[in-house]
């Protein structure tokens, strides 16, 4: 499949996400239009990209000059007044392809940091070959990439096979993009596999032998609280041992989802884990 082709189904399946949630989820409306005005940047990098095939040694350089400046009039036209100000100032103390190549490295950033380099690597990373990918920086164990040896951004369920109750469980990078397969109840921040110290949050219950409690005090099973339900088809998937969460994207219950926007809009859930005192194994592009 050419790059052309993938890059259409790619950025037409995000972008289409985004004006179906856009529609009715208002709480999100602002960071749904940024991340809307970003794919239009972020689809030409992928085409470039493909094009170009930049080396993994001239990747920050390339990304700085080639990506970074449309990213940046994006974020100023349409980003929120905090982060055009937090990203003027990084532009006048750093020089983006630093930035960018700590993102390469694996290095903590802040979170600033983190939105201009994942918002400029991303798109390219996602067209490159694996020997590109793999000369990042990162962990090479299950869970992580293992192209890239980035983190994982959230975890999906796909559609099951005719013979099976449930879809395999993925998890999907947050530098390159890339989804694995990664085993169920099985924390993805340290490893954690007792069903005891595993807890699931969602709207509509949990599952028969799944420890956890219910978002908004609605009925599992009942179909009129699953009509009124925001996220059908998204949980908290959160550890007891390192404390840490993530969001599970479920695609037999809403195959018209795309998982990294259904992730990006799902804000109350962010909020929700915190406020038990869970942190975000990666925070997304937008910070939550």
């Amino acid at each position: 499949m050419s790059a052309t082709l993938t890059a259409d189904r790619l950025w037409t399946d995000r972008r289409r996400r985004v004006a179906e949630l856009r529609g009715r989820q208002g709480f999100a409306r602002q960071l749904l239009d940024l991340y809307g005005a970003l794919l239009g940047v972020q689809e030409k990098a992928f085409v470039d990209a493909a094009a170009a095939s930049p080396d993994a040694g001239d990747l920050a350089a390339y990304v700085a000059e080639v990506v970074v400046p449309g990213v940046v009039d994006v974020t100023l036209f349409a980003g929120p007044d905090r982060l055009r100000s937090e990203l003027i100032h990084r532009l006048e103390t750093e020089h983006p392809r630093q930035i960018v190549a700590r993102w390469i490295a694996g290095e903590d950033q802040a979170l600033v940091d983190r939105y201009l380099a994942r918002a400029s690597l991303g798109p390219v990373l996602e067209a490159l070959d694996p020997r590109t990918l793999a000369a990042c920086g990162g962990e090479h164990d299950p869970r992580h990439c293992p192209e890239c040896g980035g983190p994982p951004q959230l975890s999906f369920s796909a559609v099951p096979g005719e013979d099976l109750a449930t879809g395999p469980r993925f998890l999907e990078c947050a530098r390159c993009g890339v989804a694995w397969g990664y085993p169920r109840m099985t924390c993805a921040g340290c490893g954690e596999d007792a069903s005891a110290r595993l807890s699931v949050f969602s709207e509509l219950g949990t599952a028969s032998g799944e420890r956890g409690s219910v978002v908004r005090g609605l009925p599992a099973g009942d179909s009129a609280a699953r009509q009124r339900t925001v996220f059908p088809h998204i949980r908290i998937e959160a550890c007891e041992s390192c404390r840490r969460y993530l969001l599970s994207i479920d695609l037999a219950t809403d195959p018209a989802a795309v998982p990294v926007v259904d992730e990006l809009a799902a804000i109350p859930l962010d909020l929700y884990a915190r406020e038990q005192g869970f942190s975000k194994i990666t925070p997304n592009l937008m910070g939550f």
